[in-house]
This record gives C-alpha cells, sequence and structure tokens, in this order.
C-alpha cells in the first residue's frame, strides 16, 4: 500500500497549469494531509518548436519530493519518494482552447524504513503520460487532465473550474474562486478528492491555496491543504 500512495502523490503534482500558457511556465506547489503526509514540487514547461495552425512542440521537466507513512506488522514506518519526470509534448490552440499531449519517462527512489534493518532503497524506471483540455477567458477557466503511469497501471483525472469573484478599478490583483474534483486508482484501489480553490494573481504571477477532502477505499481518508505557484515567462 505504501508505494501505491506514493504513486499517487508522485502522479497528483503533475497537474498544476493554472492559467494559458506564454513562451513557457514555470510551476511549484506544497500539500499535506491530516497525517503529514505531503510532497512539493518543481517544474517548467517551454516550447522548443512553434509551428503553423496553433501547434507547439514543447518539452517539460518535473522534480519532486514526498514523505508518508504505512504500517509494517502494527507498526509506523516513514518512506520518501523522490521522482523526476522529464517529457516531449504537443499542443494544439483553437480559439480559448488549449490542447495538450506529453509522454516521457519517470524515474523513481524509493527509501522505505524496516523494522529492526536499515532502510530499503528501491530505483524505478516507467512511462508516464498525460492529456490535457484548458479553456481559458480573463473571467475564468476550465481544465480538464487525464495522466497513465505504466509502473503500477495508475489512473488519475481532474477537473477544476474556476470564475473571476473580484478585481480591483486599476484591474490589480484579481481573485478567481473555483472547485477541484479529482478521481484516480488502478485494480487494487479507487479514491476521489475533492475541495474548493482560491487564486489571486500579482502581475504575472498567480498564487492558488486549495484544501478539501479525500476519500479512498485502500488508504487514509480525511483533509488536505496545499499552494501552488505558477507563472509564465
Amino acid at each position: 500500500m505504501a508505494r501505491r500512495i506514493a504513486l499517487l502523490l508522485a502522479t497528483l503534482v503533475l497537474t498544476i497549469v493554472p492559467g494559458r500558457a506564454e513562451a513557457g511556465d514555470a510551476f511549484t506547489g506544497f500539500q499535506i494531509d491530516d497525517t503529514r503526509q505531503y510532497f512539493g514540487y518543481l517544474g517548467v514547461r517551454t516550447p522548443i518548436l512553434l509551428m503553423s495552425g496553433g501547434t507547439t512542440m514543447f518539452a517539460q521537466a518535473m522534480t519532486a519530493g514526498l514523505g508518508y507513512s504505512f504500517k509494517s506488522n502494527g507498526q509506523l514506518l516513514d518512506a520518501n519518494v523522490q521522482f523526476v519526470v522529464p517529457s516531449l509534448g504537443i499542443a494544439q490552440s483553437l480559439g480559448r482552447w488549449t490542447f495538450l499531449a506529453l509522454a516521457g519517462p519517470q524515474l523513481r527512489r524509493i527509501e522505505e524504513d524496516r523494522l529492526n534493518a536499515s532502510s530499503r532503497i528501491d530505483h524505478q524506471v516507467g512511462f508516464f503520460g498525460q492529456i490535457e483540455a484548458l479553456y481559458w477567458h480573463e473571467k475564468g477557466s476550465l481544465h480538464a487532465i487525464g495522466s497513465y503511469a505504466d509502473l503500477d497501471n495508475f489512473f488519475w483525472g481532474r477537473l477544476r473550474g474556476k470564475l473571476l469573484t473580484y478585481r480591483a478599478g486599476q484591474g490589480c490583483c484579481p481573485l478567481y474562486t473555483g472547485w477541484d474534483i479529482a478521481g484516480m486508482g488502478n485494480g487494487e484501489f479507487r479514491a476521489v478528492q475533492t475541495g474548493p480553490i482560491v487564486e489571486v494573481s500579482i502581475g504575472n504571477v498567480f498564487f492558488l491555496a486549495k484544501g478539501g477532502y479525500q476519500n479512498s477505499n485502500s488508504f487514509h481518508s480525511g483533509s488536505y491543504g496545499g499552494i501552488e505557484v505558477y507563472f509564465p515567462f
């Protein structure tokens, strides 16, 4: 179960594209639940080939670390995961819609405590693929995303919607509010995560806070919270 939790959290962090892409995007964030399972991440996406008709080839690199706990013979043990996902993708713009697909290797290092023994370290390499559809407007956005990792035959999907809630007269610092809902799983477990989001932009930098409830048939159910930061360049 511990590795399934690690894969769940690792997949969650590959989903942050709050606004419409410009030349490139940088994104980072942190999330923690009420059992202190957490992760942090940093990623960059940049175009490498601009083609006619609104088509763009891009490269993306993501690195992240997470910590979680698991039970072994009734005792609670700790584990941590570091991973890197380099990938190539293609984006197509159609009016206010942007459609994306990317794929690449997922390289993971997992370190788990063991009872009365030194920690176990495991290195894994697998395939990761992702598709996205983004509708963007200054008054709001809609973002649908789905991904697959073959190491555990793991699927993940999320729908995020945001609406402009407040804007000052000078146009500074618009405030957006919205909602997230995500579903995930494989042949061994299923989970749902949902909750409100609040986002404010200062110049070209977007700050987002989120929280809510997660429910699963095979790992901890409870509350979570996190922050995200995104900026195009």
